[in-house]
């Protein structure tokens, strides 16, 4: 950040074919050739706050738990991460001795104590091999050159030598009086943390003895020295044992007792050290819950401390850290890649994503491209086709409630044009579907299609055999990604659904996309649409390959023509599979939000409105029946797998839904 700021300002002042020095950049640097000190080092910050108060180390601790846990990855130019990077490896075993984690956690407890991080890589083949931690305290940067002309380094017996500037990796809290040695928030709560540790040291002093006298003991007249050494020997065995402070004094006549100091209470001492834990926290820039102050806590209270954590501390020390590792250590391993970390699994964090989800949701229904929202609010998904496509809703109903009847009414109190609006906002969402799907589907089938032309027999029986065998061993991650989806179009479709019922409006009635029911009716129509498919498939692998025996064609090319068959006919295959399989997951997930409602009494047949309806499905339109009972043609919602496919497949009529 400062060398940027330092070649602003200089290619500000000088013309840009000159190259600028430091040294006539105006009010930017320390004498020259004379290395910077600090008052604060690693040893005394250590000794005399994190491991003296329970403040300061409760303060840093909590830092480090949070950041350490953080991965860091290598992301290209469009931000997508690079899986298995060597830089990604590296920082999960930086150096022999040290794991990730640890390195991770030496810098930020050197940048909370001191405000200032070392670290020194180990190059090899002009790419670091190692990261290792240099203990601030031994190195000194000694301005000049450029920025700096080298690095002091204080060795074994105090001898000091001479490091080029490249040696070290400097991280550093940023200090407005010194742009070459960082200041960390451990300095700024010294005088407090000082206090506090001397509260404590008094405090420890007059449980033992009282600290300083509590007062004096004075007799009105002189006694003899025998006659007082016998009166202070007495007074010890009397009121200086543990069990008897804090006793009454029982006085002889004669003595009066002079209070010397104030007690504890008058003192308010516990007052003052929590003011004390709240200042070291506000310098730390942590909540005081997270030190014990849990005067005013509570579970909300508690999970924004957490929240705040991660938004106000360790992020923008994160962001310090990866701004100057993509400044020195990035550029090594090309120009269109950067070094970020991953805060997916902070579980502080996911309130704001679901949050985001939310919003993102209510924006696709308005129409954004989901390239655009992602982009926004920085959701951090993958491209994938069509995302930069949008659909709109077409509910046109000036009551919002496009998808309801009077119960007992028949479909003919809509208009025409109600009933046409109704009909596009849920084929307008399928056709949205259509591509999502279908670009899943097809990435199936050319796996086949890679296991397939694999497959090998030396007679059109083995063969046959060994594509089958091809087929059953994709079943499994065809049936999980059916499910996937299923699942998806469901939440989707009967949440549409839900909400025209206004089951989003009670929270007592939330609608649950994933009932017993709901995920039997996923496993069972998932497993019987694969065997469909694997059925069909293995069907035309066989017809392929008989053909290719009965001309006499080689092994190598039947698979050519497998090969081929699978890119001639993916595309098209997945696009009835996704229409078909959209179509009769959007419609069990309506009719499953209909029947959650409880309101719900019948539901009518909505034909498709355009020309291309079977003539079947027209017929029916505006037939309504009890909601659970089949219509006419056996069907209990448009796209129910148990009708027969010529009633299914491509269907892309709707239902209504009559309510009390």
């Amino acid at each position: 950040m400062l060398d940027t700021l330092r070649g602003n300002i200089a290619s500000f002042i000088y013309p840009k074919h000159q190259k600028a020095k430091t040294a006539d950049v105006v009010g930017f640097q320390f004498t020259s050739d004379q290395p910077i000190y600090t008052n604060m080092s690693v040893e005394k910050g250590t000794r005399e706050g994190y491991a003296c108060s329970v403040y300061v180390y409760r303060s840093v601790r909590t830092i480090i738990q949070a950041a350490s846990a953080i991965p860091w990855m290598v992301v290209d130019k469009d931000g997508e991460r690079i899986p298995g990077h060597e830089f990604e490896k590296l920082m999960a075993k930086p150096n022999p001795y040290f794991s990730g984690q640890d390195l991770i956690e030496f810098t930020i407890a050197h940048l909370c104590l001191v405000g200032n991080s070392l670290w020194q890589p180990i190059f090899v083949n002009g790419k670091p091999r190692e990261f290792w931690v240099t203990m601030p305290d031994k190195v000194k940067p000694v301005p000049g050159g450029d920025w700096i002309s080298r690095w002091e380094v204080k060795g074994e017996g105090g001898k000091t030598e001479n490091r080029p500037p490249e040696t070290f990796i400097h991280f550093m809290q940023v200090n407005p009086g010194n742009p070459y040695w960082g200041i960390g928030p451990l300095q700024a709560a010294a005088r407090t943390v000082d206090t506090d540790n001397e509260a404590q040291d008094t405090q420890k002093v007059t449980m033992q003895n009282r600290a300083m006298p509590s007062g004096i003991l004075s007799p009105d007249t002189d006694i003899p020295p025998d006659q007082f050494e016998q009166t202070q020997k007495q007074f010890k065995e009397l009121y200086k044992t543990k069990t008897a402070r804090r006793e009454p004094w029982l006085l002889n006549a004669g003595m009066k007792w002079q209070q010397m100091s104030l007690s504890a209470v008058e003192m308010d001492f516990i007052a003052s050290r929590l003011q004390n834990k709240r200042d070291i926290a506000a310098a730390f820039g942590i909540s005081p819950i997270f030190l014990g102050d849990l005067e005013q806590s509570s579970y909300n209270n508690m999970a924004e401390a957490r929240k705040a954590l991660y938004q106000d501390v360790v992020i923008p020390m994160l962001d310090d850290i990866q701004a100057t590792l993509n400044m020195r250590i990035a550029p090594l391993y090309g120009d269109n890649l950067s070094i970020a970390y991953d805060l997916s699994g902070v579980a502080a964090l996911r309130g704001d994503f679901t949050a985001k989800v939310t919003q993102a949701q209510t924006l696709f229904n308005m129409g954004v491209p989901f390239e655009q929202i992602n982009s926004r609010l920085e959701l951090g998904f993958e491209k994938f086709t069509g995302w930069d496509r949008s659909y709109k809703p077409f509910n046109l109903m000036a009551d919002g409630k496009s998808m309801q009847l009077p119960a007992g009414n028949k479909s003919e109190v809509m208009s025409e044009e109600q009933k046409t609006a109704a009909w596009k906002r849920i084929d307008s969402r399928r056709i949205g579907w259509w591509s999502v799907v279908g670009d899943k589907v097809e990435e199936l089938y050319k796996e086949n299609g890679d296991l397939l032309a694999k497959a090998k027999g030396k007679t059109p029986t083995e063969y046959i055999n060994a594509a089958k065998n091809a087929l059953e061993s994709t079943t499994p991650e065809w049936e999980k990604k059916l499910s996937a989806m299923y699942m998806s179009l469901i939440e989707d479709f009967g949440g549409e659904i839900a909400g025209d019922l206004g089951m989003r409006k009670k929270a007592d009635e939330p609608f649950d996309p994933f009932t017993e029911a709901a995920m039997a009716w996923i496993k069972k129509n998932a497993a019987k649409t694969v065997t469909t498919i694997m059925e069909t498939e293995l069907e035309a692998i066989a017809g392929i390959i008989e053909a290719g025996f009965a001309d006499g064609l080689s092994i190598p090319n039947i698979s050519k023509q497998i090969r081929q068959y699978y890119d001639d006919n993916s595309a098209w295959k997945a696009a009835r599979v996704a229409r078909t399989e959209v179509a009769k997951a959007a419609g069990y997930g309506q009719q499953e939000a209909a029947r959650q409602s409880g309101v719900v009494k019948t539901h009518t047949w909505l034909a498709s409105r355009d020309e291309r309806t079977r003539d079947s499905h027209s017929y029916m339109d505006g037939e309504t029946v009890p909601l659970g009972k089949p219509f006419s043609n056996g069907l209990k919602y448009p796209g129910d797998p148990s009708g027969g496919a010529d009633e299914v497949i491509n269907c892309r009529c709707t239902e209504l839904y009559g309510v009390d």
